[in-house]
């Protein structure tokens, strides 16, 4: 029965179906992202063949923290420890990819072992090579159409691929190795790794060691190299990202799946009335559309689960070596195990109130019903039939405007916070009066942007600039503070004059920190007191506010602290440069633009659309918010259909009394779009709060605080509308199809 009763309306199952797929493939793809960055971080520990794993305690990811070399020498001179071998990994711009991975080991140590090689030769076989030697992983290869001999340009210069490695790991084959020497010169790290690999006496020496460790290392931890990759924050947090968003696909996919099942129920009134005058008890009615409920479900779940694998295969397969291809080829049966629990974890929500609906009905009362109608509206209702036809099935219309409001919520809340964030770098240029803002060029994302000082220095001594200004950042984080990011400027530049003193007093010297107001409300510090970074201690002096909240968050230091914390002698992220005469800024950027090739300079009012990450991270978003509304249209499409369908008859005797097909396509657009400007406003109001909310998140407080426009509003509202129009069409054409005696015939 359950078989014959979804498939009684093959349209409206497959639209179902649709709309559930989509939110398991999001589980599916985006789980895969997150489990393939785990995989990357546990085949670097343990294809390593170490006993333990040292990293900075304090850094969210490898790549954004690092270890002394001296820290190395200090282990090796405690017994326990028989080798350590050091690595170092980054991001770099590989030709066409800005997003390459880059992994520096020692050519004669014991880790590089783990990199297989099935072409040419090895890092330490390496000789008499024109030009820097580098390995390069398979998947990088066939995607870049590299081979050994040839040339691979990356930010920083031109290498030579010497052989070509396999290790089984998507993370470490779409990258390439190199020396630890040339990668410390690349990334900017001198006598820095991000990790260090040890090989201990014997297995029983691990808790000495350790007691060792703690007594007498700061901001580091120690890891099997089995915990390695849980350990690591970034895992953490993509993980969680990742989740969060299928749950919203999921949640609108719900939505659409109890819609369905309610109006199947509905419809089958007195066929549910027969069955309870015939002996059914309520039991046997809820399991019956609870049944349908999970079969639908899962076979939106199986038909999800390949989706998302396609789109995995089809990202990782497109030639591109960001992290989505090099991350997102890894499944797990935890994945699926996991995507088909939410699958009937959906099946059972979405059918649970439709199940209660068809238990209660009456046989009586059920085998009377003559279908169509539904509830009278009131009388003072306004907007006339259409509003009417949508009173008339209550639940249906909320379920319908909910669904929408969802995927629009989706946008509002994603664009503000992403624009809050973005309105971030912009003060900073326009706070301090900077008339252009310089990156290092070719950069992938801000965080690795490093431009020499005697860039800072050629760009001061041009007759047109009146002032440069370099800021310098370094990151790390606390118990109650997940981000903590620390501005490194000159006290005797102009760039610092964007943070107002309000309490305390100016940045003088080394040692001494400038903390945001959120940031000491946050860290209850006060003026006088003491604050911990990395292996540093930093006095307070001074209170600031810049009307910027993930400004807030964090703290102004010395240039050259933030350049020591972050292993960055002489180099700063970005400059800010002021004009003699700022009406000349577009002749200058055109001067910079030739003469200055290490850089890529951009006007300070439009510096966020110079950030590549930042673009990225608003792509993303983008789609995110997308895939949200497209099943909340989805949605709208099965409601109309539905509504079309129970005012068969009603549509037959308005076509007999003469109404003509435009009227009656007219009737259906106005609900549908009606629909729309309710769920758009809904969704607009639902963004809000759920963008309050998220800034309340202890970990992420004042780092993404949203920003607004009208501009937004009416996006937001326009997209609503449309997914309505869209979501009306097909039925407005549909009711125009019918013919008024069979219409009126239809049962």
């Amino acid at each position: 029965m359950i078989w014959k009763n979804l498939f009684r309306r093959k349209g409206r199952t497959l639209l179902t179906l649709f709309g559930i797929a989509i939110g398991v493939s999001a589980i599916i793809a985006l789980g895969a992202m997150a489990a393939g960055m785990r995989a990357g971080y546990d085949a670097m520990a343990t294809g390593s063949d170490a006993d333990l794993v040292l990293t900075q305690e304090s850094a969210m990811d490898i790549t954004m923290g690092g270890l002394e070399e001296s820290v190395a020498e200090q282990l090796l001179g405690w017994p326990e420890v028989v080798e350590v071998d050091g690595a170092l990994v980054g991001n770099v711009q590989a030709e066409d990819s800005p997003y390459f991975y880059i992994y520096g080991y020692d050519p004669e140590g014991f880790a590089i072992d783990h990199f297989r090689i099935v072409e040419g030769e090895a890092l330490d076989e390496a000789r008499r090579v024109r030009g820097k030697p580098i390995l390069l992983g398979r998947t990088a290869a066939d995607s870049l159409e590299k081979g050994v001999g040839d040339t691979l340009r990356i930010t920083g210069g031109a290498f030579r691929i010497v052989g070509i490695y396999e290790t089984g790991s998507a993370f470490e084959d779409g990258g390439a190795v190199m020396s630890l020497d040339e990668a410390q010169s690349l990334l900017l790290q001198p006598r820095r790794v991000s990790m260090y690999y040890l090989r201990l006496r014997s297995p029983e020496e691990e808790a000495r060691l350790r007691t060792r460790v703690d007594r007498y290392l700061e901001d580091v931890t120690m890891s099997t190299t089995s915990e390695f990759a849980d350990r690591q924050q970034m895992v953490e947090y993509m993980e969680g990202f990742a989740w969060g968003i299928s749950g919203l696909a999921i949640l609108i996919g719900g939505l659409v799946m109890t819609n369905t099942l309610f109006m199947s129920a509905f419809e089958r009134t007195r066929e549910i009335g027969l069955l309870r005058a015939l002996g059914w008890r309520r039991g046997q009615v809820m399991r019956l559309i609870l049944g349908e409920s999970m079969v639908l479900s899962v076979l939106g779940g199986l038909v999800g689960i390949a989706l998302g694998v396609g789109l995995v295969s089809l990202i990782s397969g497109s030639g591109g070596l960001g992290f989505l291809s090099m991350a997102g080829t890894h499944f797990t049966p935890d994945l699926f195990v996991r995507a088909l629990m939410v699958v009937v974890v959906l099946g059972l929500v979405g059918g649970a109130y439709p199940a209660w609906w068809a238990s209660r009905l009456l046989p009586l009362e059920a085998l009377n019903y003559e279908g169509g109608g539904g509830s009278d509206p009131p009388r003072f209702l306004p907007g006339g039939l259409t509003l009417r036809n949508l009173w008339r099935r209550r639940t249906r219309t909320f379920l319908t405007v909910l669904g929408i409001a969802v995927g629009i919520a989706a946008i509002v809340a994603l664009q503000g916070l992403m624009a809050g964030f973005g309105e971030g770098y912009t003060a900073i240029a326009m706070g301090s009066e900077m008339d252009l803002m310089a990156l290092e060029a070719d950069v992938s994302d801000m965080g690795y942007s490093t431009i020499d000082e005697r860039v800072g220095a050629r760009l001061a001594a041009l007759p047109d600039i009146a002032g440069v200004s370099g800021t310098g950042f370094a990151f790390s984080s606390t118990e109650e503070m997940a981000f903590f990011i620390l501005w490194g400027y000159n006290p005797r530049e102009f760039g610092i004059e964007h943070f107002k003193i309000v309490e305390g007093e100016s940045l003088a010297t080394n040692r001494q920190m400038l903390l945001g107001r959120q940031a000491a409300e946050i860290l209850d510090r006060e003026v006088g007191d003491t604050i911990r970074v990395l292996d540093s201690s930093f006095r307070v002096v001074g209170i600031f506010e810049t009307g910027v909240a993930w400004e807030e968050v964090g703290g102004v230091i010395t240039l050259r602290d933030a350049q020591r914390l972050a292993g960055r002698p002489h180099q700063v992220t970005m400059y800010g440069i002021k004009l003699r005469d700022p009406g000349k800024v577009d002749e200058v950027k055109e001067y910079l633009d030739a003469n200055f090739p290490e850089i890529d300079v951009s006007l300070s009012s439009e510096f966020t659309e110079a950030i590549p990450d930042l673009q990225a991270s608003q792509q993303m978003i983008g789609q995110i918010a997308f895939l949200a509304v497209l099943i909340g249209g989805v949605g709208m499409l099965n409601t109309m259909l539905m509504s079309v369908l129970e005012r068969t008859r009603e549509i037959g005797v308005l076509r007999a009394l003469g109404w003509r097909r435009r009227q009656v396509v007219g009737m259906t657009l106005r609900e549908a779009l009606v629909l729309g400007l309710i769920g758009g406003i809904t969704g607009i109001l639902l963004g809000l709060g759920f963008a309050w909310a998220v800034n309340q998140i202890p970990a992420i407080r004042g780092m993404m605080d949203p920003s607004y426009t009208p501009e937004l509003f009416l996006l937001a509202l326009a997209v609503a509308l449309v997914t309505g129009v869209l979501g009306g069409l097909y039925p407005a054409w549909r009711a125009t199809r019918m013919q008024p005696v069979e219409a009126l015939r239809y049962e």
